[in-house]
C-alpha cells in the first residue's frame, strides 16, 4: 500500500506501493476494511503528512505520497445497520475515518423503478443489447483531472471565503448548550478539521470547472456536500444533533 523493502540479487532495493505510486494523483481502494494492521499503520502518515517513511534493512527514506484516496468499504455486518453507530457499522479505527473529508454511506434498499431499470441494464450487457457508451472517453477524462490539479490555481473571492466562515461559526454555535453546565456533554458538530475540507472541496469544484476563482458557487457546493456527509455519518441518535466526535473517536 504503502512502501516496502525487498530483497534482491544485490542486496535490499526499495519498492514503492500504491499510494506513492499515485503521488498526485488518485488513488482508488477497494475493499479498504481489509487492510493489514501494518497498512493502516502506514496510512496514517500518507493521510496526514503526503509522506511515507520506511526504515528496513539498512535503507532509510521518506517519499512524496501527494495523493488523493477514493475507498469503498463494506459494512462489518455485511449490510449496514442503520440504528447502529458508525464505528459498529465499520470495520476501521477512527483516527483513519476522521481523516477522510467526506464519507457517504450507500444503504441497498428496494426500490421497484430502480431495481427494474438495474436489472434491465445488467442483463443487457449480457445480452448484447444494450452497447455502454460512457458520457466523456476515460482517456479524455485523465488529460482533462491532470489539467486541472496542475495548471488551476484558482484564488478566493472575499464573498466565497465569507460564505465558508459564516457556514463554520454557525455550525459551531449549534454545538452551544442552553447553559454552560451541560455545553461539556454537548456534541460537537464541526472542527477546523472539516474547516480545511471545506477550502479544499471548493477549490476541487472550481478546478473542475476551470476557474481562475473560487467564488459563492463553489463554497456553497461545498458546503451542501459537507452537510450531506456530516448528516449521514455524524448524526447523535439520541439528540438528533452532528456529533462530529462519532467519526473522530467512534463514540457521541
Amino acid at each position: 500500500m504503502t512502501a516496502a523493502v525487498v530483497k534482491t540479487s544485490d542486496g535490499w532495493a526499495l519498492e514503492a506501493g500504491v499510494l506513492v505510486l499515485a503521488d498526485k494523483g488518485v488513488a482508488c481502494i477497494d475493499e479498504f476494511d481489509k487492510m493489514s494492521t501494518d497498512d493502516r499503520r502506514a496510512l496514517h502518515e500518507a493521510m496526514e503528512q503526503q509522506t511515507v517513511s520506511i526504515a528496513k534493512a539498512g535503507i532509510v527514506a521518506t517519499l512524496n505520497a501527494r495523493t488523493s484516496i477514493l475507498a469503498a468499504a463494506n459494512p462489518k455486518f455485511g449490510r449496514y445497520l442503520i440504528s447502529r453507530e458508525l464505528s459498529e457499522n465499520i470495520d476501521l479505527p477512527s483516527t483513519i475515518l476522521s481523516r477522510f473529508d467526506l464519507i457517504f454511506i450507500l444503504i441497498d434498499e428496494p426500490d421497484k423503478i430502480r431495481d427494474s431499470e438495474q436489472a434491465s441494464y445488467i442483463l443487457g450487457l449480457h445480452t448484447k443489447t444494450i452497447k455502454p457508451e460512457p458520457p466523456f472517453p476515460p482517456d479524455f477524462l485523465r488529460k482533462y483531472i491532470q489539467y486541472a490539479r496542475e495548471h488551476i490555481i484558482p484564488t478566493w473571492t472575499k464573498e466565497a471565503a465569507e460564505k465558508i466562515k459564516e457556514f463554520y461559526i454557525k455550525m459551531r454555535e449549534s454545538s452551544k448548550s442552553a447553559d454552560e453546565e451541560s455545553f461539556e456533554r454537548s456534541p460537537i458538530a464541526i472542527t477546523a478539521r472539516q474547516l480545511e475540507a471545506l477550502v479544499r472541496l471548493a477549490e476541487a469544484h472550481a478546478r473542475m470547472l476551470l476557474k481562475e476563482t473560487v467564488d459563492i458557487e463553489d463554497a456553497e457546493f461545498a458546503i451542501e456536500l459537507m452537510r450531506y456527509s456530516l448528516s449521514q455519518v455524524g448524526r447523535d441518535p439520541t439528540s438528533g444533533k452532528i456529533d462530529i466526535d462519532i467519526v473522530s473517536t467512534g463514540v457521541s
